[in-house]
């Protein structure tokens, strides 16, 4: 689909609850989202449709490993792919250089439903999302 937009965000955490309420926030923003619980199923649903995402919102101890090496893989995959890490604790040396390195973005847990999407653009700066 050449010219349009990525409008799908790849969520990637193991709480069935902040899935929900980042898809409906997502959503109310006008975004698509696809929901997983873990690194590998991430990496998967972007193997799947590499065209399709625009962004990545990942917790930081995404099972099994953290999301360190999902992210790699993801950015590896798709260099340009937005990305929000999210956690209770500051991220860790490794995925602080990774998110330092790509202009990803740390949003510390628990937010805002604005803190999200505010979080989501500022991955995406410089590129057209609107």
């Amino acid at each position: 689909m050449p010219g349009e937009k990525l409008r799908a965000v790849l969520v990637a955490d193991d709480e069935a609850l902040l899935q929900r309420l980042m898809a409906r926030v997502l959503a109310h923003d006008g975004w698509e989202s696809v929901v997983v619980g873990d690194g590998d199923a991430a990496v998967a649903a972007l193997e799947r449709e590499p065209g399709r995402f625009a962004a990545a919102v990942l917790d930081a101890r995404l099972p099994p490993a953290g999301a360190a090496v999902p992210l790699r893989a993801l950015l590896a995959r798709r260099p340009e792919l937005g990305v929000v890490v999210t956690s209770g604790s500051e991220p860790g040396r490794e995925l602080a250089a990774l998110l330092a390195g790509r202009g990803g973005v740390f949003l510390p847990k628990p937010f805002a439903p604005a803190a999200l999407t505010d979080a989501l653009r500022r991955a995406l700066t410089g590129r057209e999302v609107a």
